[in-house]
């Protein structure tokens, strides 16, 4: 088992960008690291302000980071490919279409799972909350609570023109090498700026930029609304406070009144992953920390993690990490 820990953002990029196969490269601006078979990620800036990068990787091997800060940005950028690993499915999902993105995220430390053969090719935008608020939003004569509009953690899949147009500038800087500190910080004041305009901001405060509309599944076309995506964001929450009690996608539906179908074609596109995957990817993030307590027994963890028979636990353990929960607990002692 590979299994790294990182106290700061910076610490987690470093240890990512060498488990991945990349090193460093000598540029005059800039972070460039690269490997022998075309991968890579150009960054600029820093992750405790503000930092703007593109690239394009494959992940060669499992491994597990855990980052053990609070995490809180303003991110966007675009995928333009991805390979992503499903936990139920236990097989990597490909998607091609290119998607922009917009999130509000926050993390209160973690462990990430890294798959062999997951795929990444976009760029990104990166604005660290501390910076925006004390910083950044005060510079545009804007309150702490401007962005307040956006949900936490959600990702908005619909971004105006104006937004896209500043990603595809940020990336062509990027490419050419050609971003200053100056441009950096102008092209973050005007993404935010943009972002506030009534306009556009009324495309995320008022839904349209959460899917409202319609949803294809299979042949079917599922006509979506504003409060459809906010009972799924409060099935979202409920899971992750409370993830041993999650039984059943149906018990759901009829708790927070929402069709089971709406509830699951509406998840995975604003999350961009099933309500069983993002559940055991909670369990089994809460199972990893309560197996460095070593008064707690692993039939223990396993019922605190929601799991009605140890064999199921260990099973999704292990397809999770690539090791059983015994195993990483001594592996876990050893490290420390």
């Amino acid at each position: 088992m590979i299994y790294h820990q990182a106290k700061d953002p910076t610490a987690y990029q470093t240890i990512f960008y060498r488990q991945i196969g990349l090193k460093k490269q000598e540029e005059e601006t800039g972070n460039s690291w690269r490997d022998d078979e075309g991968g890579y990620i150009y960054t600029f800036g820093t992750m405790d302000t503000i930092q703007m990068g593109i690239g394009e990787y494959t992940v060669p091997v499992d491994f597990l980071s855990e980052f053990q800060y609070d995490t809180e940005y303003l991110h966007a950028g675009i995928i333009y490919e991805g390979v992503t690993y499903s936990l139920v499915d236990n097989h990597m999902k490909e998607f091609a279409t290119p998607s922009a993105f917009l999130a509000m995220e926050q993390a209160a430390g973690g462990i990430n799972c890294w798959k062999k053969g997951q795929h990444f090719k976009g760029v990104e935008i990166s604005v660290e909350l501390g910076y925006l608020r004390e910083t950044l939003l005060p510079f545009l004569g804007l309150s702490a609570e401007a962005l307040d509009f956006l949900e936490k953690n959600v990702r908005y899949l619909h971004l105006p023109e104006e937004l896209q147009d500043l990603i595809f500038r940020v990336e062509q800087l990027l490419r050419k090498q050609e971003m200053t500190e100056s441009l950096l910080r102008s092209l973050a004041a005007e993404f935010v700026s943009q972002l506030v305009r009534p306009e556009i901001r009324s495309v995320f405060a008022n839904g349209e930029a959460m899917l409202t509309g319609k949803i294809k599944v299979g042949k079917k076309e599922i006509r979506m609304k504003k409060e459809d995506f906010q009972k799924i964001i409060q099935v979202h929450d409920r899971i992750r406070d409370h993830a041993e009690t999650f039984v059943t996608i149906y018990a759901l539906s009829q708790e927070f009144s929402i069709g089971e179908q709406k509830l699951k074609a509406g998840f995975q596109k604003l999350y961009q992953q099933t309500i069983w995957d993002y559940a055991n990817q909670v369990r089994m993030n809460r199972a990893a920390v309560l197996l460095k307590d070593p008064e707690k027994s692993i039939a223990e963890i396993s019922a605190l993690t929601g799991y009605q028979s140890q064999a199921a636990f260990r099973k999704m353990f292990k397809k999770w990490s690539g090791t059983t929960p015994g195993r990483f607990r001594a592996f876990i002692r050893e490290e420390n």
